[in-house]
Protein backbone atom coordinates (compact mmCIF):
# COMPACT_ATOMS: atom_id res chain seq x y z
CA UNK A 1 0.00 0.00 0.00
CA UNK A 2 2.48 2.53 -1.27
CA UNK A 3 -0.14 5.26 -1.43
CA UNK A 4 -0.39 5.32 2.38
CA UNK A 5 3.13 6.72 2.50
CA UNK A 6 1.82 9.82 0.74
CA UNK A 7 -1.49 10.02 2.62
CA UNK A 8 -0.42 9.55 6.23
CA UNK A 9 1.91 12.61 6.34
CA UNK A 10 -1.18 14.79 5.89
CA UNK A 11 -1.89 14.15 9.59
CA UNK A 12 0.96 16.51 10.46
CA UNK A 13 -0.65 19.27 8.41
CA UNK A 14 -3.89 19.28 10.42
CA UNK A 15 -2.70 21.88 12.99
CA UNK A 16 -1.55 24.14 10.17
CA UNK A 17 -4.92 23.91 8.43
CA UNK A 18 -6.72 24.60 11.72
CA UNK A 19 -4.57 27.68 12.30
CA UNK A 20 -5.32 28.91 8.77
CA UNK A 21 -9.06 28.57 9.39
CA UNK A 22 -8.75 30.63 12.59
CA UNK A 23 -6.78 33.33 10.76
CA UNK A 24 -9.38 33.56 7.99
CA UNK A 25 -12.11 33.80 10.62
CA UNK A 26 -10.34 36.70 12.37
CA UNK A 27 -9.69 38.79 9.27
CA UNK A 28 -13.00 40.62 9.75
CA UNK A 29 -11.41 42.41 12.72
CA UNK A 30 -9.40 44.45 10.20
CA UNK A 31 -12.10 44.82 7.54
CA UNK A 32 -13.48 48.22 8.50
CA UNK A 33 -15.13 50.59 6.04
CA UNK A 34 -13.85 54.09 6.80
CA UNK A 35 -15.48 55.56 3.70
CA UNK A 36 -19.04 54.64 4.64
CA UNK A 37 -21.54 55.93 7.17
CA UNK A 38 -23.26 53.58 9.67
CA UNK A 39 -26.26 53.47 7.32
CA UNK A 40 -24.07 52.19 4.50
CA UNK A 41 -24.03 55.44 2.50
CA UNK A 42 -20.69 56.22 0.85
CA UNK A 43 -19.05 59.33 2.25
CA UNK A 44 -17.10 61.66 -0.01
CA UNK A 45 -14.68 63.28 2.38
CA UNK A 46 -11.07 64.20 1.92
CA UNK A 47 -8.78 61.17 1.90
CA UNK A 48 -11.54 58.57 2.23
CA UNK A 49 -10.35 56.53 -0.72
CA UNK A 50 -6.86 56.40 0.77
CA UNK A 51 -8.32 55.25 4.09
CA UNK A 52 -10.19 52.48 2.27
CA UNK A 53 -7.06 51.36 0.41
CA UNK A 54 -5.04 51.53 3.62
CA UNK A 55 -7.58 49.35 5.45
CA UNK A 56 -7.53 46.86 2.57
CA UNK A 57 -3.72 46.78 2.54
CA UNK A 58 -3.64 46.17 6.29
CA UNK A 59 -5.96 43.19 5.91
CA UNK A 60 -3.68 41.77 3.23
CA UNK A 61 -0.64 42.33 5.43
CA UNK A 62 -2.36 40.53 8.31
CA UNK A 63 -3.23 37.59 6.08
CA UNK A 64 0.25 37.49 4.56
CA UNK A 65 1.92 37.66 7.97
CA UNK A 66 -0.30 34.94 9.42
CA UNK A 67 -0.89 32.62 6.45
CA UNK A 68 2.43 33.18 4.71
CA UNK A 69 4.57 31.22 7.20
CA UNK A 70 1.95 28.46 7.29
CA UNK A 71 2.02 28.09 3.53
CA UNK A 72 5.82 28.29 3.45
CA UNK A 73 6.45 25.50 5.97
CA UNK A 74 3.70 23.21 4.67
CA UNK A 75 6.01 21.42 2.17
CA UNK A 76 8.66 21.04 4.87
CA UNK A 77 6.23 19.53 7.41
CA UNK A 78 4.81 17.19 4.78
CA UNK A 79 8.33 16.14 3.76
CA UNK A 80 9.22 15.35 7.38
CA UNK A 81 6.14 13.14 7.55
CA UNK A 82 7.16 11.43 4.34
CA UNK A 83 10.56 10.67 5.85
CA UNK A 84 8.87 8.94 8.81
CA UNK A 85 6.53 6.77 6.76
CA UNK A 86 8.69 6.12 3.70
CA UNK A 87 10.18 2.65 3.32
CA UNK A 88 13.35 4.08 1.76
CA UNK A 89 15.23 7.38 1.80
CA UNK A 90 14.83 9.38 -1.42
CA UNK A 91 17.20 12.33 -0.99
CA UNK A 92 16.12 13.92 -4.26
CA UNK A 93 12.52 14.08 -3.00
CA UNK A 94 13.62 15.49 0.37
CA UNK A 95 15.70 18.19 -1.34
CA UNK A 96 12.68 19.13 -3.48
CA UNK A 97 10.62 19.71 -0.32
CA UNK A 98 13.38 21.92 1.06
CA UNK A 99 13.66 23.84 -2.22
CA UNK A 100 9.91 24.43 -2.42
CA UNK A 101 9.89 25.66 1.19
CA UNK A 102 12.75 28.08 0.49
CA UNK A 103 11.10 29.48 -2.65
CA UNK A 104 7.75 29.85 -0.85
CA UNK A 105 9.42 31.70 2.05
CA UNK A 106 11.13 34.08 -0.39
CA UNK A 107 7.84 34.76 -2.20
CA UNK A 108 6.02 35.43 1.08
CA UNK A 109 8.80 37.76 2.25
CA UNK A 110 8.79 39.70 -1.02
CA UNK A 111 5.00 40.02 -0.91
CA UNK A 112 5.11 41.36 2.66
CA UNK A 113 7.82 43.85 1.73
CA UNK A 114 5.71 45.08 -1.20
CA UNK A 115 2.69 45.44 1.10
CA UNK A 116 4.77 47.36 3.65
CA UNK A 117 5.93 49.75 0.93
CA UNK A 118 2.34 50.19 -0.28
CA UNK A 119 1.14 50.96 3.25
CA UNK A 120 3.92 53.51 3.69
CA UNK A 121 3.00 55.14 0.38
CA UNK A 122 -0.71 55.22 1.27
CA UNK A 123 0.07 56.82 4.62
CA UNK A 124 2.02 59.53 2.83
CA UNK A 125 -0.82 60.14 0.36
CA UNK A 126 -3.37 60.25 3.20
CA UNK A 127 -1.19 62.74 5.09
CA UNK A 128 -1.02 64.90 1.96
CA UNK A 129 -4.79 64.74 1.50
CA UNK A 130 -5.38 65.76 5.12
CA UNK A 131 -2.87 68.61 4.74
CA UNK A 132 -4.78 69.99 1.76
CA UNK A 133 -8.12 69.46 3.55
CA UNK A 134 -6.81 71.55 6.44
CA UNK A 135 -5.88 74.31 4.00
CA UNK A 136 -9.35 74.16 2.43
CA UNK A 137 -10.93 74.49 5.84
CA UNK A 138 -8.85 77.62 6.34
CA UNK A 139 -10.16 78.92 3.02
CA UNK A 140 -13.74 78.41 4.16
CA UNK A 141 -13.10 80.17 7.45
CA UNK A 142 -11.66 83.21 5.68
CA UNK A 143 -13.80 83.22 2.54
CA UNK A 144 -16.91 81.15 3.08
CA UNK A 145 -19.49 83.05 1.06
CA UNK A 146 -20.15 81.30 -2.25
CA UNK A 147 -17.50 78.63 -1.63
CA UNK A 148 -18.33 74.93 -1.89
CA UNK A 149 -15.94 72.00 -1.90
CA UNK A 150 -16.55 68.50 -3.26
CA UNK A 151 -14.18 65.65 -2.42
CA UNK A 152 -13.27 62.53 -4.42
CA UNK A 153 -15.29 63.50 -7.49
CA UNK A 154 -15.64 60.42 -9.73
CA UNK A 155 -14.52 60.76 -13.34
CA UNK A 156 -13.99 58.31 -16.18
CA UNK A 157 -11.30 55.94 -14.91
CA UNK A 158 -9.89 58.30 -12.28
CA UNK A 159 -10.88 60.49 -9.34
CA UNK A 160 -10.55 64.25 -8.90
CA UNK A 161 -9.38 64.88 -5.35
CA UNK A 162 -11.28 68.15 -4.87
CA UNK A 163 -13.48 70.45 -6.90
CA UNK A 164 -13.59 73.93 -5.40
CA UNK A 165 -16.32 76.34 -6.47
CA UNK A 166 -15.82 79.96 -5.40
CA UNK A 167 -17.44 83.20 -6.44
CA UNK A 168 -14.65 83.84 -8.95
CA UNK A 169 -13.92 80.42 -10.42
CA UNK A 170 -14.17 76.65 -10.55
CA UNK A 171 -11.03 74.72 -9.72
CA UNK A 172 -10.15 71.11 -10.40
CA UNK A 173 -7.65 70.24 -7.66
CA UNK A 174 -5.37 67.21 -7.69
CA UNK A 175 -3.10 66.35 -4.77
CA UNK A 176 0.15 64.47 -5.33
CA UNK A 177 2.72 63.44 -2.74
CA UNK A 178 6.25 62.21 -3.28
CA UNK A 179 8.95 60.78 -1.07
CA UNK A 180 11.97 63.07 -0.71
CA UNK A 181 14.41 60.41 -1.94
CA UNK A 182 17.20 58.48 -0.24
CA UNK A 183 19.68 61.37 -0.33
CA UNK A 184 17.41 63.87 1.45
CA UNK A 185 18.53 65.15 4.84
CA UNK A 186 16.04 64.72 7.67
CA UNK A 187 14.12 67.86 8.67
CA UNK A 188 15.64 69.83 5.79
CA UNK A 189 13.40 71.87 3.43
CA UNK A 190 12.41 69.93 0.32
CA UNK A 191 12.64 71.95 -2.87
CA UNK A 192 10.80 71.12 -6.07
CA UNK A 193 11.52 72.95 -9.33
CA UNK A 194 8.73 73.66 -11.79
CA UNK A 195 9.90 73.85 -15.40
CA UNK A 196 6.77 74.01 -17.55
CA UNK A 197 5.27 70.52 -17.54
CA UNK A 198 8.26 69.05 -15.74
CA UNK A 199 8.45 68.63 -11.99
CA UNK A 200 12.13 68.40 -11.14
CA UNK A 201 12.70 66.55 -7.86
CA UNK A 202 16.17 66.21 -6.31
CA UNK A 203 16.50 62.66 -7.66
CA UNK A 204 14.17 62.51 -10.68
CA UNK A 205 11.86 64.34 -13.10
CA UNK A 206 8.15 63.78 -13.70
CA UNK A 207 5.56 65.10 -16.13
CA UNK A 208 2.73 62.72 -15.23
CA UNK A 209 1.20 64.83 -12.39
CA UNK A 210 0.76 67.92 -14.57
CA UNK A 211 -0.69 65.82 -17.41
CA UNK A 212 -3.13 64.21 -15.00
CA UNK A 213 -4.17 67.68 -13.80
CA UNK A 214 -4.78 68.75 -17.41
CA UNK A 215 -6.82 65.63 -18.08
CA UNK A 216 -8.93 66.22 -14.95
CA UNK A 217 -9.59 69.83 -15.95
CA UNK A 218 -10.62 68.88 -19.50
CA UNK A 219 -12.93 66.13 -18.30
CA UNK A 220 -14.59 68.30 -15.64
CA UNK A 221 -15.02 71.23 -18.03
CA UNK A 222 -16.65 69.03 -20.66
CA UNK A 223 -18.92 67.36 -18.10
CA UNK A 224 -20.05 70.59 -16.45
CA UNK A 225 -20.54 72.32 -19.80
CA UNK A 226 -22.75 69.46 -20.94
CA UNK A 227 -24.76 69.36 -17.71
CA UNK A 228 -25.16 73.14 -17.47
CA UNK A 229 -25.81 73.53 -21.23
CA UNK A 230 -23.29 76.36 -21.47
CA UNK A 231 -19.54 76.82 -21.49
CA UNK A 232 -18.12 76.40 -17.99
CA UNK A 233 -14.53 77.56 -17.42
CA UNK A 234 -12.49 75.29 -15.14
CA UNK A 235 -8.97 75.93 -13.88
CA UNK A 236 -6.52 73.11 -13.12
CA UNK A 237 -4.61 73.14 -9.84
CA UNK A 238 -1.92 70.66 -8.75
CA UNK A 239 -1.02 70.68 -5.05
CA UNK A 240 2.29 69.23 -3.87
CA UNK A 241 2.11 69.28 -0.04
CA UNK A 242 5.39 69.05 1.78
CA UNK A 243 7.41 70.68 -1.02
CA UNK A 244 8.72 74.21 -1.44
CA UNK A 245 8.19 75.27 -5.04
CA UNK A 246 10.89 76.98 -7.09
CA UNK A 247 9.46 78.24 -10.37
CA UNK A 248 11.88 78.09 -13.28
CA UNK A 249 9.09 78.32 -15.87
CA UNK A 250 5.38 78.40 -15.04
CA UNK A 251 2.91 76.01 -16.60
CA UNK A 252 0.25 77.94 -18.50
CA UNK A 253 -2.39 75.21 -18.24
CA UNK A 254 -1.89 74.00 -14.66
CA UNK A 255 -1.31 76.06 -11.53
CA UNK A 256 1.16 74.13 -9.37
CA UNK A 257 1.23 75.12 -5.69
CA UNK A 258 3.47 73.99 -2.87
CA UNK A 259 3.21 74.31 0.89
CA UNK A 260 1.10 77.24 2.18
CA UNK A 261 0.30 78.45 -1.36
CA UNK A 262 -3.10 76.89 -2.03
CA UNK A 263 -5.30 79.19 0.06
CA UNK A 264 -3.64 82.38 -1.17
CA UNK A 265 -4.12 81.28 -4.79
CA UNK A 266 -7.80 80.37 -4.33
CA UNK A 267 -8.45 83.66 -2.52
CA UNK A 268 -7.27 85.78 -5.42
CA UNK A 269 -10.07 87.73 -7.03
CA UNK A 270 -8.34 88.71 -10.25
CA UNK A 271 -10.65 86.51 -12.27
CA UNK A 272 -14.10 87.84 -13.17
CA UNK A 273 -16.83 87.04 -10.70
CA UNK A 274 -18.74 83.87 -11.54
CA UNK A 275 -22.34 84.70 -12.51
CA UNK A 276 -24.81 83.62 -9.83
CA UNK A 277 -26.96 81.44 -12.16
CA UNK A 278 -23.87 79.64 -13.45
CA UNK A 279 -22.57 79.22 -9.89
CA UNK A 280 -25.84 77.61 -8.79
CA UNK A 281 -26.04 75.38 -11.87
CA UNK A 282 -22.49 74.13 -11.30
CA UNK A 283 -23.26 73.29 -7.67
CA UNK A 284 -26.35 71.33 -8.71
CA UNK A 285 -24.42 69.49 -11.43
CA UNK A 286 -21.68 68.51 -8.97
CA UNK A 287 -24.24 67.28 -6.46
CA UNK A 288 -25.76 65.07 -9.16
CA UNK A 289 -22.32 63.90 -10.27
CA UNK A 290 -21.13 62.90 -6.80
CA UNK A 291 -24.55 61.90 -5.46
CA UNK A 292 -23.44 64.02 -2.53
CA UNK A 293 -26.30 65.96 -0.98
CA UNK A 294 -24.78 66.45 2.44
CA UNK A 295 -21.08 65.84 2.80
CA UNK A 296 -19.85 68.88 0.88
CA UNK A 297 -21.76 71.12 3.29
CA UNK A 298 -19.54 69.93 6.13
CA UNK A 299 -16.86 72.23 4.77
CA UNK A 300 -19.05 74.82 3.10
CA UNK A 301 -22.16 76.89 3.68
CA UNK A 302 -25.54 76.27 2.13
CA UNK A 303 -25.39 79.28 -0.13
CA UNK A 304 -24.18 82.79 -0.54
Amino acid sequence: MRWLEYLLPLIFLTPLFATAVVVLGLRHLFQDKPGFSPSGQRLRQSGNRFRERLAEARVRLFLAGALGPILAITPLIYGMGRMLFSSYQDWIEWSIYGLVTTVAAMIVGAFMMALSYRISNLRLRLAGAMNVAHDLQGLLREQHQGTCIFHDVPAEGFTIDHVVVTDHGIFSLLVRTRQPGPEAVANSPRTLKLDGERLVFPDREETRPTREAQRARRWLQERLSRDCKREVPVKAVLAMPGWHLERVRDNEDVKVVGDNELVSFLQRGEQPVLPQPLHDDVIKALIRLTDDHQTHHALSPTGR
